[in-house]
């Protein structure tokens, strides 16, 4: 289970990576030393040789074994004394009375014994030491207990040293990791509680890291389907209410009918049929912003002169009341029959909510031409500017017929314009859109929609 998680696969791994570059270091250092400890121990014996060696020749014949035992003293040495018929004469310490000491012609100094079970040799070989008198010392090598000693000091204190700097690290890199998941294990957790629906679901952000930025963006698009969410419910209800209102109308005179309270005359078919068109016109709103939201809605694009949009889209308006300051000639490359229904709903919105005037103007900016539809009237209240494109919503919370309709009108603009690669944006008190001005080339571009049913 700890090694399916990142921290810890990644502690593990620089816990033998450390472990790996320690031991290295270690042995390197634990080798040198020795190999400097070796060279200084040779060098020793070199000297104590010599000195021992002027020592036993300086030593008078009846004074030869106190200098034996001062080498053994002072330099830790076993000597052997032959005579010059190869017979031995002296040796200390006493243990070597336990070897059966031979010298070869070839001057080689043989020693063996059998000690508990066990068969030992020593082979000397080197020139021998003479003495004043002509007889020969030959110096047995020392045994190394200081050097083994000091070689088994040094191997574990490397490692003491080698375990101590290896748990500090692993302390140190857990601690670190533990600092850099946590914001990673409250970001899982944050990610977890928005699968199980709990859309409130936020992380502190701490530090200006790349972790403290994921956190920033979690949040980010945690609100943005906290939101959506709750535009979508409210879409729901809005769409519910739109629904109930003329089906209610149609209902209630449908069963008046039946009562005998109302007689299905040219007035109350008058009435049914502007119930009928009310739910019509609502359902194709829908149906147009949903084609929209799947790129499916067909645009049908050609060059078309700004006055004559103008134009189409106020015949039928009962509003006589509208300047005009368009310049001849200005063309755009748009789908004419989406652009005077985005022109309308623009104008019809004016004209609510005008007082006496509402005024259109075009003007060429850069590649694009900018179209204003401006009144005279209170305008939109900043509090409610930055929503009026959004779907359903109103300014006015009572949602009655007689102040607008259902709220879809700029939203549907929005959507049009968008598709066109346009913008649309309201500046107090004037709408101001901007669509692509005429194509280098003539003819028509069509975006493919689906057949309805």
């Amino acid at each position: 289970m700890m090694l399916r998680s990142l921290r810890w696969r990644l502690v593990i791994a620089m816990a033998l990576i450390i472990a790996a570059v320690l031991t290295a270091a270690g042995v390197f250092s634990s080798l040198t030393v020795k190999r400097e400890f070796d060279r200084f121990l040779v060098a020793e014996r070199v000297s104590d040789a010599n000195a021992a060696a002027l020592m036993v020749f300086m030593a008078p014949r009846d004074r030869l074994h106190d200098a034996l035992v001062r080498v053994h003293t002072q330099f830790g040495m076993r000597s052997v004394v032959f005579n010059t018929r190869n017979e031995i004469i002296d040796r200390y310490p006493e243990e070597l009375a336990e070897y059966d000491i031979r010298l070869a012609p070839d001057g080689t100094l043989h020693l063996a014994r059998r000690a508990h079970g066990t068969f030992e040799s020593l082979v000397v070989r080197g020139t021998p030491n003479m003495t004043a008198d002509g007889a020969r010392v030959f110096f047995l090598p020392r045994r190394e207990e200081r050097g083994v000693r000091f070689r088994a000091s040094v191997d574990r204190w490397l490692i003491a040293g080698i375990v101590l700097a290896a748990l500090l690290a692993i302390v140190v890199i857990a601690t670190l990791f533990r600092r850099v998941f946590a914001p990673v294990e409250e970001l899982t957790a944050g990610a977890r509680a928005l699968a199980d629906g709990r859309l409130d679901a936020r992380v502190n952000v701490r530090g200006r890291d790349e972790v403290a930025q994921l956190a920033t963006a979690f949040n980010s698009m945690a609100e943005a389907l906290e939101r959506n969410e709750k535009a979508r419910r409210n879409m729901v209800s809005d769409v519910a209410h739109e629904l109930r209102t003329p089906l209610t109308n149609i209902r209630a005179q449908l069963e008046a009918v039946q009562d005998g309270v109302m007689t299905a005359d040219a007035k109350w078919l008058a009435s049914m049929e502007e119930e009928a068109a009310l739910l019509a016109r609502l359902v194709d709103d829908l149906q147009q912003l949903s084609l929209a939201d799947a790129g499916q809605l067909r645009l049908e694009l050609a060059d078309v002169e700004v006055a004559d949009l103008v134009e189409r889209a106020m015949s039928g308006l009962a509003f006589d009341q509208v300047t005009r300051d368009i310049a001849p000639g200005l063309v755009v490359h748009v789908d004419a029959r989406r652009m005077v229904q985005v022109l309308r709903n623009l104008l019809v919105n004016a004209i609510a909510h005008a007082k006496s005037v509402v005024h259109v103007s075009a003007m060429s900016v850069d590649d694009h031409v900018e179209i204003r539809v401006a009144d005279d009237g209170p305008g939109v209240p900043p509090e409610h500017a930055a929503h009026i494109f959004d779907r359903f919503y109103r300014a006015d919370p009572s949602r009655s017929r007689t102040t607008g309709g259902a709220g879809l009108g700029l939203a549907i603009a929005k959507e049009l314009v968008e598709l066109h690669g346009g913008t649309i944006r309201y500046e107090r008190p004037a709408f101001v859109l901007g669509v692509r001005r005429q194509s280098r080339r003539s003819g028509t571009r069509a975006v493919a929609e689906p057949p309805h049913s």
